[in-house]
């Protein structure tokens, strides 16, 4: 290897177009799940159908949290834009926690696709980038993402109660 190649600069846009997709995949996850709602409800009053099942309520309130996932992630993505990829890494590491509490099988495979490309362009393994962070202010910074957690720690919790 010559010098060019260990000094040359990371191109941190290299996968803007992937970001984009998972950020307007979770912004629309929600209007998905309300018009599931309205096909399932067969043009009932859909507020009348959120009270009285407690499961369709759930969902719906699993699929609420992926605009604010992908509010998160675009707050990342400014960080790692500005070069701190254990920033991204352990807010990535974070929402992957957190939707895997939520058992979202599309977030889960999106946050883990995004992980892979950091991964794969930084080389910083989850591990390191937590490390990393827990000594730099964690709770400060990934503040976001613990609140994600604590909403999905209830939503496993009531979704267990429910046998779901």
């Amino acid at each position: 290897m010559n010098a060019a190649q260990i000094y040359a600069p990371t191109d941190y846009h290299k996968y803007d177009k992937c970001f984009t997709i998972a950020k307007v995949l979770l912004v629309l996850a929600p209007f998905v799940a309300l018009a599931y709602l309205n096909l399932f409800t067969m043009s009932s009053n859909i507020s009348l159908m959120l009270q009285q099942n407690p499961q369709i309520t759930l969902t719906f309130l699993i699929a609420m949290a992926g605009p604010f996932t992908a509010y998160l992630l675009s707050f990342a993505q400014k960080h790692y834009y500005e070069g701190d990829a254990a920033y991204m890494m352990s807010y990535l590491s974070l929402l992957l926690t957190a939707e895997l509490l939520l058992r979202n099988g599309m977030y889960i495979f999106i946050v883990a696709c995004l992980m892979f490309l950091v991964y794969r362009q930084t080389g910083m393994s989850p591990f390191a980038a937590l490390g990393k962070k827990w000594k730099e202010h964690f709770f400060r910074e990934l503040s976001g993402c613990i609140v994600l957690i604590v909403f999905g720690i209830f939503c496993l919790f009531v979704s267990l109660r429910l046998g779901m």
